[in-house]
């Protein structure tokens, strides 16, 4: 018995449904659709089948993660970024479906948590969450896609904000009032195909911390465009820390967690757990 969770506002994900209903013709398989009152999170308890496939893009796996119940699963991601699967290198055209099922093989990867919230991908505070807000509100983003995220970055930089942050680490601390971007990734890509931490493999074990602030706005546009280009190397005064815990105060009002805008009410305590979920794989 397979169950089958499949973000049913994405036409990507329903499509994909259809080509697994007829790659798994003659498996008892049930199919699990989010609605305006169930989403990813809230299905996971409704999984009773030893087989779990998931359909749909990163908030979709965010909101497996967010219920998630230890057992291995398989992730096709079809959402408008699909970062973690950049990440993870995903190649569709080489899964067999049924191949995958029977696998017994699979990969753990790390999460990050901000206070009680988990991410697969990446977290940011500043410029990148942002731009989430303004491509949430975009009336392009139905044309532009995944496209819409550098769209708004673009359009972003013409009222770039800065905002203050006393920000704590294992070693050390930051306390500014020009803070551009806080970014805190698992997995190297976020952003729409963006890698910002060309370090991270979501098997670290630890949060890869890249802080841009006090610095002019030719500056950041500058290292922002080193991000795009993979031009990390060239990267001028921008912090970088890996770290086990991470503490931040800021009087920005929302946060952005793979993919996703949540409102930012208190302090945020971050952290990576360790080999927190497993995808199968062939």
């Amino acid at each position: 018995m397979i169950d089958i969770i499949v973000n049913s506002r994405s036409k990507n994900s329903l499509l994909e449904l259809k080509k697994i209903e007829n790659e798994l013709d003659g498996t008892s398989y049930r199919v699990l659709k989010t609605s305006k009152t169930k989403n990813a999170s809230d299905l996971m308890d409704e999984v009773r089948a030893d087989n779990l496939i998931v359909i749909g893009g990163d908030g979709t796996v965010n909101e497996v993660i967010n219920n998630y119940h230890g057992k291995e699963f398989i992730y096709l991601p079809y959402g408008s970024g699909n970062d973690l699967a950049k990440s993870l290198k995903f190649d569709r055209d080489n899964i067999d479906i049924r191949k995958l099922v029977e696998s017994e093989k699979f990969d753990e990867y790390d999460v990050g948590t901000v206070n009680d919230k988990k991410f697969c991908s990446g977290f940011d505070i500043g410029f990148n969450a942002d731009i989430i807000k303004r491509a949430n509100n975009s009336k392009f983003k139905r044309y532009l896609g995944k496209h819409i995220y550098l769209f708004e970055g673009i359009m972003g930089i013409l009222k770039l904000k800065r905002y203050k942050a006393q920000i704590v680490w294992d070693d050390g601390q930051l306390s500014t009032d020009r803070l551009y971007l806080l970014n805190v990734m698992i997995q190297p890509f976020e952003g729409g195909g963006i890698k910002f931490s060309p370090e991270a493999t979501g098997k670290n074990d630890v949060l890869h911390v890249m802080i841009m602030e006090n610095m002019n706005i030719a500056v950041f546009i500058y290292n922002y465009l080193c991000l795009l280009l993979n031009k990390h190397h060239n990267l001028k005064r921008v912090k970088l820390i890996t770290t086990n815990k991470l503490a931040v105060m800021t009087n920005q009002k929302h946060f952005q967690i793979d993919g996703e805008l949540v409102r930012n009410r208190e302090q945020l305590n971050l952290s990576c757990i360790n080999k927190f979920y497993k995808l199968k794989r062939m």
